[in-house]
Order: C-alpha cells, then structure tokens, then sequence
C-alpha cells in the first residue's frame, strides 16, 4: 500500500525527532523541578512528585481517549469521562459491595464499557455523520448527562435483588498488598497498581498506533478520509473501534481512580466533575490534539503542578483559575494547526432556523386574526396569574426560571445568531451578580447604578473572552469557555478566597421606601417585565441592519467580507451584548437570593443553561421559552436522578431527530394548522409546504460510508 510505504518511511526521521525533543526536554523538567524545590515554602519532595505522577497518569488515560476521538472524527468529546462510567461503576460494585472475583469484576465492567462505546458511536454519532463537528460536541455534552444519569440508577439496581444488598464501606482493593513510604507520602499496593496500569495500557496504546495495521488504518484515516477507503480502509469499523478504546480507557481510569480515592455512590461519578475534564482537555489542547507523547507528557505535568499545589497549600481552586490561562496560551500558540485540521467547526445552520411568521397570505384572515389574539390574551393572562396559581410554598421558584430564560436569551444572541458556543454564561451571570452585591451591601451604592456597573463588568469580561474567539473557534471555544466557568466558581465566587468581594447576605433594595420586591410575587413581576423588555429589544435588534449582518457574519464570514461588514467587530459586540444580558440576569438573581453563594454559579448550571437553549432551538427567541419550561420541568418535577437522564436523553434525541429544537417543533404543529386552514379556505400557500428531505450528498458517503459500501470500494 502506497500509503503505508511512505509512513514507514517516514518512521525513523520521527523517532529521531522525538529522541531529540527528549533529550531536550529531560533536562529543562529536571531543571524546572530543582528551581521549584528551591523556591517553594516546602519545597517539592520526591514523594510529592510520585503523587503527581499517578494523578497526571489518570488525567492522561482520559485526555489519550479524547485525542483519539478527535484525531479519527474531529469531535471534541465531552462525554470522555463519562464512557466508561457504567463499566466502571459496575467493577466497582461488583469487586467491593459483593466480594466478586477481582478479575472478573473488571472484565465484565470492560465489556459493558466496550458495549457502552460501540451504541454510543452507531446510535449517536455515526447517525449524526452530516452534521457539523460541532453539532455533534453538542451531542456528546448530552451524552454526558444522560449517562451521568443512567449511573445514579446503578448503586440501587445491583445492591438488591436479585444480586443481594452490598456494601463498598471496606474499600476497593487491589490485589496487590504493599506498604511503603516516599516521605511525606505513603502508598500501597493500590498506588502502585494505578500507577504501572496506567503505565502499561498507555504503552499498548503506543505500541498498537505505531506497530499494527488498525494504528496505520486509524491515522491515514484522520489524515485523509476518501483516500482512506479507496485504499481499502473500513473507515465506520476503524471509527467505531476508536469509540470502544475511548470507552475502555474512560472505564480503567474510573478503576484506577476509585482504586486509589474510594467511590461514594451518593457523591456521583468518581472522576467526571468539570474541575477533572478540565484537566484531561488541557493536556488533549496542549497535546494540539494530534500528539499522543505530547498529551501523556502534558497531562503527568498537570498532575505534578496539582499535588505541588496542594503540597505547598490549601489554595488547590489557584490551579483550577490558572488552566484557564494554560488553556488560552496552548489554543492561541497553535491556531493554524487546529485551523486546518479542525474542518467544519461551525454550527450547521440549517438547524438553527428562526421561528417563521405567518404568510402574508393568510395573516389577514380573522380567524388567524382572532387566533393570535386569544394566544396573546391567554399568555398574558397566565403570566400575570402565575404566582396566585401556584401553591405559596412554590412562589419562590418563578423568579430564577425566568432569569434563566434571560440568560437563554444571551446565548440566542451569542450562539444562534453569532456562531459562538459558550459553557461559562452563567459565570458572567456570576460576575455581574457579584459586582452588583459588591457595590451594593458594602458600599451602599443604589441598587440600579450598583446593576450597570455589574452589567458593564460581565461585558467587559465577554470582551476578553471575545478576543480569542477571534481566533479559538467552534468546540476549542468551548473548552474555553467551560475553563473561565470553573476557574469563577473555583476561585472568584467562593467567599472564603475574597471574603471582602463576595457579599453573602444583604436585603433586596426599595422603591421609594416601599418594598415592593420584598415578597416572591414582586420579584416575580420585576423579573417578568425585564424579560419581556429584553426579548422585545433583541426581536427588534433581529430586524435590523445590525441583527441581518450579524446573520450574515454566522453564515458566511468571506463573503460578509467581501460585502464590507466588519465582522471582527460584529462577532466581538455580539460578545459584549449576550456578557451585558446575563450581566443584567446575574443581578437580578443575586437581587432574588439575597446575596451571592457558592453553589448558585456552578459550571454545571452553565452547561445546564446551553443544553436549555439547544433543546428549546438556539435560533429562536419563542424556543428559549420551551426549553426553559422544559428544563425547569425536568429539574423541579422530577427527582434528581431523573432529572440529569432525562435532561441529557433529551438534547441527543433532538439533535438526531429534530435538531431545530422544540420550537421546531412548534413551528411545524402551526404550519400543519395553517395549511389546514388554508385548504379550507381553497388558498394556495407556497411558504407552509412541507420542507422536502435534504439529500444526501455524493461526499457524505464518501467520508463514512457503510460497511457494504465500503466493500464495494474495496
């Protein structure tokens, strides 16, 4: 094969490459170490350093699964943590709650692990083969979820009949019984066993990309997709094997990782918060996702500079604030690469269309006169009575679902109509909330003036995030994004880091002396109005010259160019508008609580915001109304459990079967009325034919083709 000739050719200038670049790096990590033994308050023992080598060495086996995923489809998965978090979890039940054969708890948690990678990619990904690339990073954050879910069902299915009740308190050993101590530290067999495991899987994995047939397969494939089979290459077999290594590898950290920690069923999945796949995408980004040597190497330091961090002080949230910065850093010194071999990054803006206004044609007709009339009057009406509806006890719950629909209204803005995907809105949120207490409880500012500046800082702030969006695009921007999301509920929002920013507890401001937002009702109303008020101006803004070049910009930056828009300046003011929106919401929730608290601004609400304005259709102002009625639905209507499965079932089965989103679904519910009515009428309404099926298209086969296709070929 042409192909393989010219790699193994290229085989040993590669190896000389990377036997010069260690020869070279060996000394500046010895280096690096010694002046930070030297400077450190407690300098950096050996058994410290140990430490960090077995926590860099599970963020490794993960971020090692998400470059393979990448490397084979261009997906970023988000879900890495969580693909193996069923097969895990299951070992871990098996081995410690039932005193199963250790071995075998292990291969029957790699099989399901294996299972969980093979449904994962035929039943998700492959079907969504034609959407963009970042479509489907949308997916695997659904994904992520409704495992996350699924788990929580676990710890009760197999602690009960028919497989007995159990128990984990004894611990999850491995079969490996030493004791030795690297001062200050003092390991076991555990340690150890994590340790040459991880060691030798990334060996193998090494190993099997450089020596055989599937590693050869697998990256003439990721380098050129069509060449790839008319050499014969089964391109949906190699794509799904590299799901199911992904899923093992997820699972044997999981192993690894509750081996050495513990697991604690009430206290969720071991090794999946976003503090940890933060870690794994920085090694993955700084590893530009291509390097596999760069990536372990990246992720074992990341480990190190954890446990010298904690070692050094309790400050362990610093180095969450600080990946953020590694982050920006590694994505800017490598946007070319990520530039050329990213491919489509973009949104698919087919499925972002925006809510259709009725025909011309039969807008006139009184009955779609009186229609609309009724529907307004009776959303009013419900609207206003909403908090005499409810029972008192629940009053509470209306203020902070219409403050999450604001925020869904900024990420209309930044995501459907600019093209920018973000995980940290609420962490703007966040930050204006906090500015507006700031000013507010400690020195005494008027509660409206106190919420401009907030909202000008949550602007000020998007701007900054804005900037290297100019060049980090499409799911590397949401990586991004979900770094500055932690590193603000890590480090900036928590009270006891800036006891003298933070303000816990102050009283809701009057009116005129009167306390007219004193009660849940008042609240209600105020957050009402401003909802009303900022959906009006961006219905508006939509309408305008600027909302039909910011379109234009989404849709075709070149050619909005060539028009002569400015769009770096309409992508960046697209930023600042949706930081200024959840500004104005964080405000207000900080305004509704009382003060700001920890738990309040969580990367996973930040997540949970996006995932709302998904489901209810990012390009629709009407859908970020159904997705907060969904969410909220979900979130207060279910038990937690449920809740997380049920949210996460929902985005996937969306963006396979309705990417558009609930207002989709909406819009084709009215159309089929309106076309009833207008066959009524005898009138002929070209707009609300049904939207013929899109083809597919001669290289959509070509880039994945079936199996029977691709015996064909071959």
């Amino acid at each position: 094969m042409a192909g393989g000739t010219s790699f193994m050719d290229t085989c040993g200038s590669v190896s000389a490459r990377r036997a010069l670049l260690f020869v070279i790096v060996a000394p500046i990590i010895a280096g690096c170490w010694a002046l930070a033994a030297h400077l450190l308050p407690k300098g950096l023992p050996v058994g410290i350093v140990v430490q960090g080598l077995i926590y860099g060495s599970f963020y490794s086996l993960s971020a090692v699964g998400v470059v393979l995923i990448y490397r084979s489809s261009r997906v970023v998965n988000f879900a890495q943590a969580q693909l193996g978090l069923l097969g895990g979890v299951i070992t871990i039940l098996m081995a410690a709650g039932h005193g199963w054969n250790f071995y075998f708890s292990v291969a029957l948690g790699l099989l399901i692990a294996g299972l969980t990678g093979v449904l994962t990619h035929l039943l998700v990904i492959h079907r969504l083969r034609r959407s963009s690339r970042l479509l489907v990073a949308v997916a695997t954050i659904g994904l992520a979820q409704a495992l996350s879910g699924a788990e929580g069902f676990l710890p009760s299915i197999l602690c009960s009949s028919p497989f007995g009740t159990c128990s984990i308190s004894r611990g999850f050993n491995f079969p490996l019984a030493v004791r030795f101590s690297i001062p200050p530290v003092i390991f076991n067999g555990v340690d150890v066993m994590a340790l040459l495991t991880a060691a030798g899987v990334l060996l193998i994995m090494w190993a099997t990309l450089r020596f055989t047939y599937w590693g050869q397969a697998m990256r003439g494939t990721s380098e050129n997709r069509d060449r790839a089979i008319l050499l014969g290459i089964r391109v949906l077999w190699i794509d799904v094997t590299v799901w199911v290594v992904a899923a093992l590898l997820s699972a044997v950290t999981l192993i690894l990782y509750s081996g050495v920690y513990g697991y604690a069923p009430l206290a969720g999945a071991p090794f999946s918060g976003d503090d940890i796949l933060l870690r794994v995408l920085a090694a993955a980004v700084i590893g530009g996702m291509e390097s596999l040597p760069r990536t372990v190497l990246a992720a074992l330091v990341l480990g190190v500079y954890d446990a010298g961090a904690t070692w050094t002080s309790a400050n362990v949230p610093f180095v969450d604030a600080t990946l953020v910065v590694i982050i920006v850093v590694a994505l800017l010194l490598q946007h070319r690469r990520f530039t050329r071999s990213g491919g489509d990054l973009g949104i698919n803006w087919l499925t972002v269309r925006q809510f259709k206004p009725v025909p011309v044609t039969i807008r006139c007709l009184p009955e779609v006169r009186w229609l609309r009339r009724l529907a307004f009057v009776a959303l009013t009406a419900l609207l206003l009575a909403a908090p005499h509806l409810l029972p008192v006890g629940q009053v509470f719950l209306l203020a902070p679902l219409l403050i999450y629909g604001i925020v869904g209204l900024s990420l209309v803005v930044l995501s459907g109509w600019s093209g920018q995907i973000s995980l940290g809105q609420f962490a703007l949120a966040g930050l204006g909330g906090a500015v507006t207490g700031y000013l507010y409880a400690f020195h005494s500012w008027n509660w409206l003036a106190a919420t401009v500046i907030g909202v000008g800082a949550a602007a000020g702030a998007a701007f900054l995030i804005g900037l290297p969006a100019l060049r980090i695009r499409g799911p590397f921007l949401a990586v991004t994004t979900l770094a500055f999301a932690v590193t603000m509920y890590e480090y900036v929002l928590p009270p006891q880091w800036f006891p003298s920013f933070v303000a816990q507890s102050f009283n809701r401001p009057t009116v005129f002396g009167h306390h007219l937002f004193g009660s849940d009702a008042g609240m209600y109303y105020l957050c009402l109005a401003v909802f009303v008020l900022v959906a009006a101006s961006l219905w508006s803004l939509r309408r305008s010259a600027a909302g039909r070049s910011l379109i234009a910009t989404r849709d075709n930056e070149v050619a909005a160019e060539a028009m002569a828009l400015p769009t770096t300046r309409i992508r960046l003011s697209a930023f600042v508008l949706s930081g200024a929106i959840a500004g104005l919401a964080g405000s207000l929730f900080v305004m509704d609580q009382g003060g700001v608290f920890y738990g309040s601004f969580s990367a996973d609400t930040s997540v949970l915001l996006f995932t709302m304005a998904v489901v209810g259709g990012l390009g629709s102002l009407f859908g970020v109304c159904l997705g907060v009625a969904y969410i909220w639905g979900v979130q207060y209507l279910l038990p937690p459990t449920w809740g997380v499965l049920v949210s996460g079932l929902g985005i996937v089965v969306l963006l396979l079967f309705l990417p558009e989103g609930l207002a989709g679904l909406a819009n084709m519910a009215r159309d089929g009325l309106l076309r009833r009515l207008a066959a009524h009428r005898g009138l002929d309404v070209p707009e609300l034919a049904p939207a013929a099926p899109r083809p597919e298209r001669p290289e959509d086969v070509a880039v994945l083709a079936p199996a029977s296709v691709e015996r064909l070929i071959g």
